[in-house]
């Protein structure tokens, strides 16, 4: 345990030293804090936009949703980076070029300026949105962070909250997202080199794929079993969690510090493959964990699968490593949600701030406040804290940024029409009715939306004719 732990502590602390480093290259304006100066290379921007989306949800979510689930996770998995693939196809170059086109420096000002006139009630509903669903999104990360730490150290949970925080503050602080993008790029790598070389070490010991599946299906038949009841459900699902990306201003704002279209374009092809190879891996893990440490009286947290595995299958020195690059990974979401939440805060929720790098920068540690009372006080199961804050922000944005980025030009009262309804119908179907389990709240939360833009369409264009005529 103290080989693990000392190496733990240095790799964190070199991840870490990642983050304050990029303080050496910064400008002290809000464009940078917030976007970089607009200079992100191809690979940094996919290397970040792909640690940001996956991490602790990834890491800790997916290998328990098919550790529970088995091949079902598979569905999910395709569901996702099919919806993720078209997020990018209607995003093309246009969030970057409307961006500079209208100098905004967040994303919720950018959605309120899509249809080319400034809405600026859209801009605060978006913002007002992103600081309460990107705080509970941060506050998982932070709650993925500690299960870890707390599983393999034997440590305090709320420890390794506060610690996590504090980190997260010191180096977003220090170098704004500049600093979010070097430390997710150093991630992304030790995300996907951990995640083969424990897949690589797991097969090898249970003699291969085919193994593995025997295996599973001993346990119990269904967990092999393709066409299981909510399979379909599972994927209309994760497609619409995929093109909700449209929705997260965490990640659409890497579409906004790449320094070229070109850029973009590569950095698409980039993240993909990096994307579809993580999903597979971390699945993956969730049906080995499932066969080397099956349910015991119900007491196993799926979601531990991968430390747990860790633990069995690695020598120290190197499990500290991997749960240092883990933890780090959870981070590599968190630091991009308080920056996101902050420059919401602070350039929109309090407009009076717009202007002052010191008081942007004060506004992250109001926003680091709020997520770590989340974390302390909410649910600790990661995926469902991920699923409802990306499912809020994507029922209320997603089909308003959808429809203006394909051309349509909606006016302030319908966006907001919109944004409110697909927000609502989204939490009375989870806290209403309950239906989230059988099928994810932000599909019916983003087909209201769009339903609501679909029926004015109508009108507009044939009933008021007829009044007309």
């Amino acid at each position: 345990m103290n080989m693990m732990l000392i190496s733990f502590l240095a790799f964190f602390i070199f991840f870490t030293a990642v983050g304050l480093a990029s303080s050496f290259f910064r400008k002290d304006n809000i464009e940078d804090y917030f976007l970089a100066s607009r200079s992100m290379p191809a690979w940094l921007v996919a290397l970040s936009y792909g640690a940001t989306i996956s991490s602790g949800a990834t890491f800790i979510g997916f290998a328990g949703l098919a550790y529970n689930a088995g091949l079902t996770a598979v569905y999910a998995v395709v569901g996702l980076t099919i919806g993720d693939h078209l997020g990018w196809i209607i995003a093309g170059n246009k969030i970057r070029r409307r961006g500079i086109e209208t100098q905004a420096h967040t994303y919720p000002s950018l959605v309120g300026k899509l249809s080319g006139q400034d809405f600026q009630v859209v801009t605060v509903v978006t913002a007002l949105l992103t600081v309460v669903f990107l705080g509970t999104y941060c506050s998982a990360q932070l709650v993925a962070g500690a299960k870890i730490g707390a599983a393999l150290f034997d440590w305090n949970y709320d420890m390794f909250i506060y610690i996590g925080a504090f980190v997260l503050l010191a180096y977003c602080w220090a170098g704004g997202i500049r600093a979010s993008i070097w430390t997710d790029a150093v991630q992304a790598i030790i995300i996907m080199a951990s995640l083969i070389v424990l897949v690589w070490m797991a097969l090898d010991q249970l003699g291969g794929l085919g193994a593995l599946y025997s295996q599973l299906k001993a346990i119990d038949p269904s967990l092999v079993d393709p066409f299981q009841v909510k399979f379909i459900s599972i994927f209309i699902g994760w497609l619409a969690f995929g093109v909700g990306v449209l929705g997260q201003p965490q990640l659409m704002v890497r579409h906004m510090v790449a320094r070229s279209d070109e850029d973009l374009l590569a950095a698409r092809r980039i993240y993909l493959g990096w994307r579809w190879s993580v999903l597979i891996l971390a699945t993956l893990v969730g049906f080995i964990a499932r066969v080397m440490i099956p349910e015991i009286d119900g007491s196993f947290d799926a979601e531990l699968s991968i430390p747990a595995l860790w633990e069995d299958l690695l020598p120290p020195v190197l499990v500290g490593l991997l749960v240092a690059g883990l933890f780090s990974a959870t981070m590599s979401t968190a630091d991009s949600l308080l920056l996101a939440a902050s420059s919401a805060l602070t350039q929109h929720v309090f407009p009076q701030l717009r202007n002052s790098y010191a008081l942007a920068r004060l506004g992250t540690v109001a926003v680091i406040i709020f997520i770590v009372a989340i974390a302390t006080l909410a649910s600790q199961n990661v995926l469902s804290l991920v699923v409802l804050a990306w499912g809020g922000m994507a029922s209320a944005v997603a089909p308003v940024v959808v429809l203006m980025l394909l051309g349509e030009k909606p006016t302030q009262r319908l966006a907001v029409t919109m944004m409110v309804a697909g927000f609502g119908v989204a939490i009375y179907w989870r806290h209403g009715l309950g239906l989230h389990a059988e099928l994810m709240d932000l599909v019916p939360g983003m087909l209201t939306g769009f339903s609501i833009y679909a029926i004015s369409w109508l009108l507009e264009t044939y009933v008021r004719k007829e009044e007309k005529v």
